[in-house]
């Protein structure tokens, strides 16, 4: 199994170290081949709002070329973690201005086709409070690029640093991480074609909304046109091209 771990923060701390367990305990027949990033390194200029990315393509970003090793590695992975400590009840600045750079490939402009057989995995930690908003903000965007399952992680740790992790905390971490490693397990071990209903249900708006309105946006109109995403659904594409386990 390919998996691109990104990283909210330069350091890797608590967030990190809950990843971490959820990888050493999927099922025994998966062999990890992990790579890790961090957003601040990836990216360490802010997205400017410039729009190029989605007028013009992604080429035409300012910051095109920091993300492509990235990006490969992303169409190349099975799993895509996406992992945050709760900064201001959401996601750090660093990975907010990860997610702004990836808004290209959101299901409302030009989504992969890969992107639909793939599992995405939040984790979250927090000192307290602020976990569900950062989880959805993580989720959320894991969902709108399209991916096939969505599972997450999250919990208060109330700590600054592994070490000074309480037992009892350390004990729930592992108790939820082999939770869901199962889910990932069973996931990846034994695929299912069609991706989750909100990933059906919002690439079914998104198809609407790009047929009737083409002149929304014309460089997505056509994208969707190339791809055939009008004709049919990413998941029955790459399923009737022999890309995806049936």
């Amino acid at each position: 199994m390919n998996i691109v771990i990104i990283h909210g923060t330069y350091h890797k701390g608590n967030t990190a170290y809950c990843a971490d367990r959820i990888i050493k305990n999927l099922d025994e027949r998966i062999l990890p081949n992990v790579q890790e990033f961090l957003a601040p390194v990836v990216y360490p200029s802010l997205c400017v709002g410039c729009f190029k990315c989605i007028v013009e393509s992604e080429e035409h970003c300012p910051h095109n070329k920091q993300s492509i090793a990235l990006k490969q590695a992303m169409l190349d992975a099975d799993l895509v973690v996406l992992t945050s400590p709760v900064y201001v009840f959401d996601v750090s600045g660093s990975m907010k201005n990860l997610l702004d750079h990836f808004g290209y490939q959101w299901m409302s402009h030009r989504p992969e086709k890969v992107m639909f057989e793939k599992i995405g995995l939040s984790v979250v930690t927090a000192a307290g409070a602020g976990l569900n908003s950062t989880a959805k903000t993580l989720k959320t965007n894991l969902r709108w690029w399209g991916m096939k399952h969505v599972f997450g992680f999250k919990q208060a740790v109330m700590s600054k640093s592994v070490q000074e992790i309480s037992p009892e905390v350390l004990r729930k971490i592992d108790v939820q991480a082999k939770k869901v490693s199962k889910k990932i397990s069973k996931a990846y071990l034994k695929p299912q074609t069609k991706p989750e209903f909100l990933t059906c249900f919002y690439f079914g708006i998104m198809r609407m909304g790009k047929k009737g309105h083409p002149e929304w946006n014309a460089l997505d109109h056509a994208y969707w046109i190339k791809q055939g995403y009008f004709n049919q659904k990413p998941w029955e594409i790459m399923v009737s091209h022999g890309t995806m386990d049936a």
